[in-house]
């Protein structure tokens, strides 16, 4: 697989701008409790302006049309072959159709019998906001504390609600055995993969390079490594280079004609050429291993820096793979920065049921089911929404 413009896929969009969306609605109502630098380091973005172009894609999680929101954001958008009268309207038509990422893919995630809503796999319970500025003393105490006490969460109409967002669990699961959350293993794991984009505007347009690096990290953990997989960094990378490797790498694999496992002929002849690197022109190769960083800690980082985004940036992996952390007790230690009793009890008073532990696998988080059906093929049988 030859990729340009990499996202793992549409819902790490939507989920990193949900993260991010609730983070905007806090600054509207606290307009002067961070500064830019500040708001950078809380959402792990480069800028302001790169997080609120990231943060504006939380519309595609929101049915509400033409809600009066942060400056850039859209919600509710239909194609405009979509009649009027079968699009959902919070009061007019609440059985309508809903323009949401969720809803488009109901069948898969399932349905509140109540609202006839798709479930919604979106949860911050546990996520502090901010985590990695707090410890890096971007942001003080009282300010990690405000935030988190007020960022809040979402109903199923994506509009703020005081408390933090519990996703369903089944919507969850179903989210990466399906795919529609892409695991690494399945058929990433036994072909060529070459990440070879040249978009690398971490300024605005939310096509931001942690993406590529979350694909990579995700098969990391489903194979024990990423040798069939091969990043090449450059503005652009030469597309003519990029294609002759990826198509000498798939003709040699594919005339092993030997019984070993597909992923062993695939990393057997993997060719000479194709290892990590970027271009510092078209014709100027620098191979060496291809990181997430935004300081110039290699040729490479010095070129092409890299940023993360709100959950990173709250203590989360780079694959972007957990959607419902596992909970621990508050325990100061784990902090860099004192607390003082009062901040203390502040703390363990927003995160009553406790903070996320980014040491431990999330709830329900699995790989993707090859093949799956979710009705009403009873092949490889997931779940059928004609029978929840």
């Amino acid at each position: 697989m030859l990729i340009a413009c990499t996202f793992p896929d549409p819902l790490s969009i939507a989920l990193s701008g949900s993260d991010g969306h609730l983070i905007t609605h806090y600054i509207m109502g606290n307009p002067n409790a961070l500064t830019d630098a500040q708001i950078a380091a809380v959402t792990g973005y480069k800028s302001r302006k790169a997080f609120e172009d990231a943060a504006n894609q939380a519309g595609r999680t929101d049915p509400v049309p033409a809600r009066q929101d942060y400056p850039g954001y859209v919600s509710g958008v239909f194609n405009a072959a979509v009649p009027q009268e079968v699009r959902y309207h919070p009061v007019n038509n609440r059985t309508g159709a809903r323009p949401t990422v969720y809803d488009a893919a109901r069948n898969i995630y399932g349905i509140d019998k109540a609202t006839g809503f798709a479930l919604r796999p979106f949860d911050n319970v546990g996520v502090q906001y901010g985590l990695a500025a707090l410890n890096g003393g971007g942001i003080t105490v009282d300010q990690f504390l405000d935030l988190n006490e007020k960022v809040g969460g979402y109903d199923q109409d994506a509009n703020y609600v005081p408390a933090r967002s519990p996703g369903d669990l089944g919507a969850i699961l179903r989210a990466q055995q399906s795919g529609l959350q892409l695991g690494g293993n399945g058929g990433l794991a036994t072909i060529p993969v070459v990440d070879v984009t040249g978009v690398y505007n971490e300024d605005t347009a939310y096509h931001y390079q942690w993406f590529h690096f979350a694909l990579r990290e995700r098969m990391l953990a489903a194979n024990g490594d990423t040798a069939n997989h091969v990043m090449w960094r450059g503005n652009p990378v030469p597309a003519d280079t990029a294609w002759d490797m990826f198509i000498r790498w798939v003709a040699a694999y594919k005339d092993d004609k030997s019984q070993a496992p597909q992923r062993q002929r695939v990393v057997t002849h993997k060719p000479r050429d194709a290892v990590d690197g970027c271009w510092r022109s078209q014709t100027d190769f620098v191979a060496e291993p291809q990181t997430l960083s935004s300081t110039p800690d290699t040729t490479c980082n010095s070129l092409f820096p890299s940023w993360t985004a709100p959950r990173i940036a709250a203590g989360g992996p780079i694959a972007g793979d957990v959607m419902k952390c596992t909970l621990k007790p508050v325990n100061p230690a784990d902090y860099s920065v004192p607390f003082t009793p009062d901040q203390l009890n502040r703390l363990r008073a927003i995160f009553p049921t406790g903070v996320c532990d980014w040491t431990q696998r999330g709830v329900n988080q699995t790989g993707v089911v090859p093949n799956g059906s979710f009705g009403p093929s009873p092949v490889n049988l997931v779940f059928d929404i004609t029978k929840s």
